[in-house]
Order: structure tokens, then C-alpha cells, then sequence
């Protein structure tokens, strides 16, 4: 009985079998059949002209070769069946000819990246990484993403053209978002300002204008321009894509030193394998998701996001005696919507260090623009109110403005008073009183006749003419903690106190110390007046290279080191005078050597050489030693005291030569 049941139970599963091989033949058989890829066919490598490369296949492709094979394996077709079939695969061939006549080979864009489907002319790699990274910004910040795909609309367009027009990767674009997520206002932690997140002194190198009038870091135009040449010179610099975009995000210098350490140690020197700080590690991968989630809304559940109008502005140029108001009301235009165009112009004044501006102005009301300035070209006498709080309260504005502004008056009506006045006038009690003759004692009267001043295009040229009186800047002064020290120590030694060490060193108690640690004792005064005001000499701003220098100021680095005595690049320090222009008495001398003048030629010329104080000097040894007294050291180092010497204390010493 057991022995039956078991037979039965075995011709069941062969009479499955059978139907169901039945029903796959039948289904073969059909012309729309198309057999699933193997899993080892996801992945293949494509031959070029430079090599092979690893790539990702698409459905369709494995579709295509699937059907390919089937169809080489029938040759017993018709010769009209062959004809047919050979004709529609002809016609599936085209789409992706048609996707590589997009992106044409240049000098920056040499290899296609191909992965699920789409194609990328950047290094793409599908890592766990780059997938952890989509699934964080398509869950937790999916707010953001739908914000910058909104953005996206307005200047993916005008960015794109630009990139294609200088041989540039197209799906540089990316890295947009993934710096200011498409907001020209933006500013981090580190001051970097724009759709590109360029810092001062880097855009300053790339041409853009930086000053309390303008700031071009946020002329999206302008900007992308800065960013192409200076992306084009880091990839000069590394011949990698990756690399170049690393570098834009943490400095050339410091990827560098990551290839050279690297190098030493025999290890790889690509992306992944250099030792990189924490934020440019997940900054090269934050694009490559970026730039999947932007060519895949729908996957990610983003298909619904629809983008802004993309940017229809035509830039206008105008003498700086037009105020933007003007410029708003001559183009019947609301003043917000034109600074919203204009975010360069930052402050809603033009750039009173130039004689003429440029501005963008929607195309719909260009027309009216150029209409108004035909009928007539002269500006307003007057600019708006709202342009005296930008002036300031000092009494040498105050002073311009009754020279050069445009009185206006007004009557006191009843419940009036000075400060409420000054608050609808955008100016101060303190001018109010000024300008209308008042005292503590005056009362004021309804109907009373009072004036104000309102400035125009000639205060605002005067007060730019004129250098702000600049406090003072305070300079750190930093020791290194010795082995056993205090802060009661150290505070007695630099003469100042326990409490204050611990202010400007943020320290959390009095025993939050080590050896070794930067601490500041002090710190000391440094005005720029001394600086000439010729444009020639400068202070070398922080992180920047002679290289910079040399494109920023159009000349060669081998220049700047021989005018500014430099004999190695290292020598370069932020904050140092520096000639960007060959100087007018000839070369600067060397800092180390500094020769004296004398009254006759055939006297022997005494120079003077920089000595570090060593471990057991003193002023009576170093005298004895260079064969001058202690008396002219302690003059030539303007020393309060002939004996007190610090460890490692430069010194000048005279010898004859």
C-alpha cells in the first residue's frame, strides 16, 4: 500500500514535468518571446581606443544581444523573414547611436561611464557608498532634493551650454548641488559664498570682484565662468576627474601631499585610495549620487518635481549715477524682483568704485527699460530713502550729505515725534536735530516744517572715494606650551593674567593644558594704513600659492620670487606684504640681510645678519662673539631689558665684512 501511494506521488510530479516543459516550448515558440540575460552578463567590458573599461549593462542591451543570438541560431528563415529581422535590428541599433553622438570626445571629456542604463561623462562608480548616500538624501533630506530639482530648472540650462561650449563634462553640473544645492546666497561654515562655493581669495584669483559694494561669487554667469577655468586647471594639475573634484573641495596642495605621501609609502594614488580628510571623502561620492538621482527623478519616487523657468535675463550696463530703484521703475518692474536677479549687487546699490554697471533685467521688461532711457537718458537727481541706512551715522557722512544730497521736506502732524521721524526717514535723531536747528528744550508742533537730506549717486561717490577709518587689526601672538608648564607661569612670564589665557584660548579650566599645545598670550596691533595705496603691493591672503599670484596678477612666478626676494615657494606666508608689480627702486632686498649705509665708500661695510638665541647665551657672550657691544644689540633689537633673552628669540647682530 505504501509502495503505491509513493508511485502515485512520482507520475503526479512527472506529469508537471511535462505540461510544463509543453507550455515553455509553446511560449519559445511565440515571436515575442525574449529569454531573461544570464547573471553573468550584467557586467562586460567595452574595448575603446584608449583601453577597456568595465560597464554596466542596461535591459535593453541585454535584450538586444539576447535577441541577436536567437535569431544567428534560426538560419533556416525565409530570405523576406532575414530581410525583416535584419531591418528591426538596424532600427533598435539607432537610439544608442544616437546617445553617443551626445557626448563627443574632447580634451576633458574622454571616457563614457556607463551604469543602469545612463550614461555619465564623469568617473561613476556604483558603490555601497554612493548607494547609502542616495537612500540618505532620497528619505531623510528628500525635502532638499525636491528644493534643489525645483532650483535645478533656473540654471542646469545656462551652466550645461557652458560646460558643452568649453569641452567640459557635461555632468559636472552636479557638482552644483552638491555644494549650494542651487542657491546663488548660500555661505558656509568656512565664508564660501555662491552657486560654487568659491572663497575670497580663490575668486579673486579667477577674476571675480570681491568688495563691500559687489560680490560676484553670486553671479551664477559669473561664477560658473571662475569655476570652469579653475576646474580645467586642477585637472591639469592631476589628469583625473576625480581627483580634480577632490582638490576643488579641499585644495590642490593638500591632494598633493596625499599623492606624495602615498607615492612614499608604494601605495595607489587614485580617489579611493588617498588618505583624505572626512569631508572630501564623502564629497566626490555625494555627486556621483547626485547626479544619479537627478537623471533618475522617477526611480526615487521624484517624477512630480517640476523645475522653475530657466533663466531669460538680458544684462544691461548703465553709468552708476542710475540707482537700481530708478532702473526698477523705468523698466515697471517691482525693485524686489530686480534685486532677486541681481544678487551681486547685495547691498541694492551699484558699485560706486566704477564708473559704469552691469545688471540683468527680465527680458519682458527690457523693452520698457531701453524705451524710458531713449525718451530720457539723464538719472534722478534723488535716490530712495532706504539708501541712508546704508551710509552709516558718522559726521563725515553727515557732512556729504549736506553738501551733495537732496534736501526734501515734511510736516509734523499730530502724535509725531523724533523717533518715530527718524524711523520713517531711514536717518537718525541725532541728524534730525542737526538739520532742523532742535535742542532737549524744542517741542515739536504740528504743521511744522522740517528737512531731510536724501542721498544721491555723488554721496554715494564720495563716501567710496574715501577709506573708512578701520580699527586697528589684532594679531594673535602664539607660544608652544614647554614640558611642565602653567598658566600661572606662563601668565607671569608674558605679563598678563590666568583669566585672560583662558578667554582667548577657550580653555574649559586652568589645568586644560599640554605640552606641546599653541597657546595665544596676546595680542598686538597692526594697522593697513602704513600699506601704499597703489595696487601693486598687497597681503597675501590665506591659502594661496604663487602659482595663483602669477594668474591672478598676470605675470610669472619666477618674477614675484625676485622681486619679493623669495628663493622658495614655501617662503610664501599669508599676511605678508607682497609686490605683485615689479617695485619702483629696483628689486626688494632679502629679508634675512640687511646692509647699512655709510657715509664713505672706502669704510668697510657693516651688514647684519638674523641669530636665533640659543640654550646658555646671553647678551655679554653674543657681543663678544660678532665683536659689537652689548649696548648697540640692545638697540638694534629695541630691547627693554639687557638681560632677559628668550629661548629662541631672533636677535640682529652686526659683522664687518
Amino acid at each position: 500500500m505504501k509502495f503505491n501511494n509513493i508511485q502515485i506521488v512520482i507520475n503526479g510530479f512527472v506529469a508537471i514535468f511535462c505540461i510544463f516543459g509543453l507550455v515553455t516550448d509553446l511560449e519559445a515558440a511565440s515571436p515575442s518571446y525574449e529569454p531573461a540575460p544570464l547573471r553573468n552578463q550584467a557586467l562586460m567590458f567595452e574595448m575603446s581606443s584608449s583601453g577597456s573599461r568595465q560597464i554596466k549593462l542596461d535591459v535593453n542591451l541585454k535584450k538586444r544581444v539576447a535577441v541577436k543570438k536567437q535569431f544567428s541560431a534560426k538560419k533556416q528563415l525565409p530570405a523576406k523573414k532575414q530581410l525583416f529581422v535584419k531591418k528591426q535590428h538596424l532600427v533598435k541599433k539607432q537610439p544608442a547611436i544616437a546617445k553617443q553622438a551626445e557626448f563627443p570626445r574632447t580634451l576633458y571629456r574622454n571616457k563614457i561611464w556607463k551604469v543602469e542604463g545612463e550614461r555619465y561623462d564623469i568617473p561613476l562608480r556604483y558603490t555601497s557608498k554612493v548607494k547609502r548616500i542616495v537612500r540618505r538624501l532620497t528619505t531623510k533630506k528628500r525635502k532638499q532634493i525636491i528644493t534643489g530639482m525645483r532650483r535645478s530648472g533656473r540654471y542646469v540650462p545656462m551652466i550645461t551650454k557652458m560646460l558643452l561650449e568649453e569641452g567640459m563634462p557635461r555632468d559636472l553640473v552636479f557638482m552644483v548641488p552638491a555644494e549650494s544645492n542651487f542657491n546663488v546666497s548660500a555661505r558656509s561654515h568656512k565664508s564660501a559664498v555662491g552657486l560654487w562655493q568659491f572663497i575670497a581669495s580663490t575668486g579673486r584669483i579667477y577674476g571675480l570682484k570681491i568688495n563691500r559694494w559687489i560680490d560676484e561669487r553670486r553671479d551664477p554667469v559669473l561664477a560658473t565662468k571662475a569655476a570652469i577655468k579653475y576646474l580645467k586647471h586642477l585637472y591639469g594639475l592631476f589628469g583625473d576627474w576625480e581627483l580634480a573634484m577632490a582638490a576643488y573641495n579641499t585644495g590642490e596642495g593638500r591632494v598633493k601631499r596625499a599623492i606624495k605621501r602615498a607615492k612614499r609609502k608604494g601605495m595607489k594614488h587614485n580617489y579611493s585610495s588617498l588618505r583624505l580628510p572626512r569631508e572630501t571623502r564623502g564629497y566626490v561620492p555625494a555627486i556621483m549620487a547626485m547626479a544619479v538621482i537627478y537623471k533618475n527623478p522617477a526611480r526615487y519616487g521624484l517624477g512630480h518635481v517640476r523645475p522653475i523657468q530657466a533663466m531669460d535675463e538680458t544684462k544691461a550696463s548703465l553709468p552708476v549715477s542710475f540707482s537700481l530703484e530708478e532702473v526698477a521703475q523705468r523698466s515697471k518692474m517691482s525693485f524686489r524682483l530686480l534685486r532677486d536677479k541681481n544678487p551681486a549687487l547685495f547691498l541694492g546699490v551699484p558699485p560706486m568704485t566704477q564708473k559704469r554697471y552691469s545688471f540683468y533685467v527680465p527680458q519682458r521688461f527690457h523693452t520698457n527699460l531701453m524705451s524710458s532711457l531713449e525718451q530720457n537718458p539723464a538719472p534722478s537727481k534723488k535716490w530712495g530713502l532706504s539708501y541712508n541706512a546704508l551710509l552709516g551715522n558718522s559726521a563725515y557722512v553727515t557732512g556729504v550729505l549736506e553738501k551733495f544730497g537732496a534736501p526734501i521736506y515734511f510736516k509734523v502732524r499730530n502724535g509725531d515725534n523724533l523717533w518715530d521721524l527718524a524711523k520713517k526717514h531711514k536717518t537718525s535723531i541725532r541728524r534730525l536735530a542737526r538739520w532742523n536747528k532742535l535742542n532737549s528744550k524744542s517741542i515739536l508742533r504740528v504743521n511744522r516744517r522740517m528737512k531731510t537730506y536724501v542721498p544721491t549717486w555723488r554721496v554715494f561717490k564720495e563716501v567710496a572715494g574715501t577709506s573708512a577709518p578701520s580699527s586697528p587689526r589684532l594679531i594673535a601672538q602664539r607660544i608652544r606650551v614647554p614640558k611642565g608648564g602653567s598658566l600661572s607661569v606662563i601668565a607671569k612670564r608674558y605679563r598678563t593674567s590666568v583669566k585672560k589665557l583662558i578667554k582667548w584660548n577657550k580653555l574649559s579650566s586652568p589645568n586644560a593644558l599640554r605640552a606641546g599645545q599653541r597657546l595665544v598670550i596676546g595680542y598686538r596691533k597692526v594697522s593697513n594704513s602704513k600699506l601704499p595705496s597703489a595696487a601693486n603691493i598687497i597681503r597675501v591672503p590665506r591659502n594661496t600659492t604663487l602659482s595663483h599670484l602669477a594668474l591672478r596678477y598676470k605675470t610669472t612666478v619666477k618674477k614675484l620670487m625676485s622681486w619679493n626676494g623669495l628663493t622658495n615657494s614655501k617662503q610664501l606666508r599669508a599676511g605678508m606684504r607682497f609686490y605683485v608689480k615689479a617695485p619702483a627702486k629696483g628689486r626688494k632686498k632679502s629679508q634675512k640681510i640687511i646692509v647699512a649705509k655709510t657715509s664713505s665708500n672706502k669704510a668697510p661695510k657693516v651688514r647684519h645678519r638674523i641669530i636665533r638665541v640659543r640654550n646658555g647665551d646671553t647678551l655679554w657672550r653674543i657681543a663678544r662673539f660678532y665683536q659689537t657691544t652689548v649696548k648697540e644689540l640692545v638697540v638694534l633689537n629695541e630691547l627693554k631689558s639687557a638681560s632677559r633673552l628668550r629661548l629662541n628669540q631672533k636677535l640682529i647682530v652686526p659683522f664687518r665684512s
